[in-house]
């Protein structure tokens, strides 16, 4: 019996309360109860929005940006793409037969963030490529460090038999951070407090609301009631006047009764700011803007701005190096690493609106840092001969005919030059006589 469906026998037959030892925890796949007396799993902080939010940007803006594998053309850093390299199609289109590109690692990213480890086999075939890159699912991968130091993981098969050992070369491993250099941490087992006190919030606010949203109160009743008699008004109150649906239905009251506003608490009334503040402790686990996840309480125009292309290098950047370093170097023979690498190419995210990028263009275009070709590429257009030649401000000549059209000098400047050699204007020079020995010299102007 493997590991996963131990575990599941034995979620099966125990208390459905989850333990409140860590370690007992941890070691059954459970997760030890909170200060605000709710267990966190992963699954169980998907349920809070701003988790799932955080979790579906960072995987899906890492999965929609292309993965591109290029190879090197010059020791002066020039590229391009390895388009005929086996290894190209399984990143940039399919790596396996059952997910396309995006599919594959929008689902591994999302293990990372979300679990602090994704494990995909690397299936070699016999010629030593890669054939297929099949996805691992973290409850049923463990890693470890074999006794020759290499890291080595343990894995239990879907379908259940023994457990399966994997060397180090035969699995990419995209962990979040580590603190062993073996295991990824997930931010929800580190953030749990924080994350159980966002989901206790709103299952209060929830029983809140389902309480009409109406402030406390009671029934004043002049003379007394017995058990029996104050269950069924208590029924028939509830029956008529509570949930959303009966909000601010008509209450009639008679044989005396009377209405006490109790009145809402305190923290009843900053449910809503409460609420707000718990977005914001998330999308800082995650390091996420909260514009990003539709919290807009304090956004403008120009902070939005700002905090996508903060969002772009200090929170997309870590995860997409890391994923460009694993995957150089465990997807990539020794071989190839030397002139091939594989890197996100993050232009897309960078491309700002239509104003932007045209002033952008402009300003590389006028010192020869783009080609009419490239900036062509960059907007998804076709390129048009003649269109890869650089331009300088002549106003405005080919680059590389810049040092030929400085170099030649002008029809003015050679003349002034033959002017202070003595040479200019020419002497008037004088025809050869004609045959019949007639002398017909006219002068010649220059």
């Amino acid at each position: 019996m493997g590991l996963l469906d131990r575990i599941e026998r034995r979620s099966a037959t125990v208390d459905p309360v989850h333990p409140r030892d860590p370690a007992i925890a941890d070691l059954f796949g459970l997760a030890a109860h909170t200060a605000a007396g709710i267990a966190i799993t992963p699954e169980r902080a998907l349920q809070h929005d701003a988790v799932y939010a955080c979790v579906r940007i960072l995987s899906e803006t890492l999965a929609q940006l292309p993965l591109e594998l290029y190879r090197r053309t010059d020791p002066k850093g020039g590229r391009e793409i390895a388009r005929d390299h086996p290894l190209y199609r399984l990143l940039h289109d399919r790596p396996n037969a059952s997910q396309t590109s995006f599919d594959w690692r929008e689902m591994m990213q999302g293990h990372a963030v979300l679990r602090g480890n994704a494990y995909s086999y690397i299936e070699h075939r016999g010629d030593g490529t890669i054939g297929a890159l099949v996805p691992m699912h973290p409850l049923r991968t463990r890693p470890f460090r074999a006794p020759d130091g290499r890291v080595s993981y343990a894995y239990t098969p879907e379908g259940g038999g023994a457990e399966k050992i994997y060397l180090q070369h035969e699995v990419l491993h995209i962990p979040a951070r580590s603190f062993d250099g073996v295991q990824g941490h997930s931010p929800i087992k580190l953030q749990r407090e924080t994350i159980g006190w966002a989901i206790a919030t709103r299952d209060h606010g929830a029983r809140f609301f389902g309480n009409s949203a109406q402030a406390k109160g009671a029934i004043k009743i002049p003379t007394g009631l017995s058990d029996p008699a104050a269950t069924n008004l208590r029924e028939a109150w509830e029956r008529r006047h509570k949930g959303i649906e009966n909000a601010h239905r008509i209450a009639i009251l008679d044989g005396g009764m009377e209405w006490v506003n109790i009145g809402m608490s305190a923290e009843d009334a900053q449910l809503i700011e409460t609420a707000q503040m718990q977005v914001r402790a998330i999308a800082r686990i995650f390091g996420v803007p909260p514009s990003k996840i539709a919290d807009l309480a304090d956004a403008t125009y120009s902070n939005v701005e700002h905090e996508d292309l903060s969002f772009v290098k200090y929170t997309m950047m870590p995860h997409l190096v890391r994923w460009e370093q694993r995957c150089t170097h465990w997807l990539l023979s020794e071989a190839d690493r030397r002139d091939h690498f594989i890197e996100f190419n993050v232009a897309g995210l960078l491309r700002g609106d239509s104003k932007a990028r045209a002033e952008f263009y402009r300003q590389l275009f006028g010192v020869a840092g783009l080609s009419p070709n490239e900036i062509r590429e960059n907007e998804n257009l076709n390129p048009y001969e003649g269109g890869d030649k650089r331009f300088v401000p002549l106003n405005m000549a080919p680059v590389d005919e810049v040092m030929n059209i400085l170099l030649k000098p002008s029809e003015t400047a050679r003349r002034a030059q033959a002017a202070s050699l003595g040479q200019w204007p020419r002497p008037p020079r004088t025809p050869p006589k004609k045959p019949n020995g007639h002398d017909d010299t006219q002068e010649l102007q220059p």
